[in-house]
């Protein structure tokens, strides 16, 4: 079955272009952090909030939903007649906020902190999420569409199922604040192929 699908192709049936690399690329790094802390956060809450249970873990986590719903419809429609270079710099800032409560994560030992990062980490996702798939679905090469969707996703589960495994593995050896700070810098490089794409096309 996959030799129907591989094998006999000319090499620029493969052929992607670059965009959708660096988008690629990205969500790989952004989902793997995701996966390193996400499995694993209601242990830490429980065991590193201050007077938390896991139902503050479960509302932490609805108020990165409720956050992340806020963000992506305001960014949705600011985005709305902006060009690409905008709508990748203002994914790039969404990224970053992401880094930014994983750190603070990494420090927070009250429920209002936990809460606070939370909230960042919704308006991160809500920023960048409406930027950069808008890009991705103008970028996608034509008659290659599903593809390059399914690479896209086939690329993003095999680091989440990496991370998630490592993720445990880490928080074990090393202990919860190092893994958020870990987590921190593997999203940062999701931002690197975006910099890069935007270097390259001054």
């Amino acid at each position: 079955m996959l030799s129907d699908v591989f094998l006999g192709k000319r090499p620029s049936h493969f052929h992607i272009n670059d965009f959708v690399k660096a988008y690629i690329i990205s969500e790989l790094f952004l989902w793997s952090a995701w996966s390193f802390v996400a499995p694993i956060f209601a242990i830490f809450v429980i065991n590193e909030i201050k007077g938390a249970s896991i139902e503050t873990a479960a509302f932490a986590y609805s108020v990165h939903l409720v956050s992340r719903v806020l963000f992506e419809l305001i960014s949705g429609r600011f985005l709305y007649k902006t060009g690409d270079r905008k709508k990748l710099l203002i994914a790039v800032i969404g990224i970053f906020c992401l880094s930014i409560a994983y750190i603070g994560f990494a420090f927070s030992t009250s429920i209002i902190l936990l809460f606070t990062f939370y909230f960042i980490l919704g308006m991160g996702l809500g920023i960048a999420s409406p930027a950069k798939n808008a890009i991705f679905s103008i970028h996608l090469d034509k008659n290659k569409e599903s593809t390059e969707w399914g690479i896209a996703d086939a690329s993003c589960f095999i680091g989440m199922a990496l991370a998630t495994a490592l993720g445990g593995f880490f928080v074990h050896q090393f202990g919860f604040k190092p893994l958020f700070l870990l987590a921190a810098i593997i999203n940062f490089l999701s931002i690197i192929p975006y910099a890069l794409h935007l270097w390259t096309k001054k």
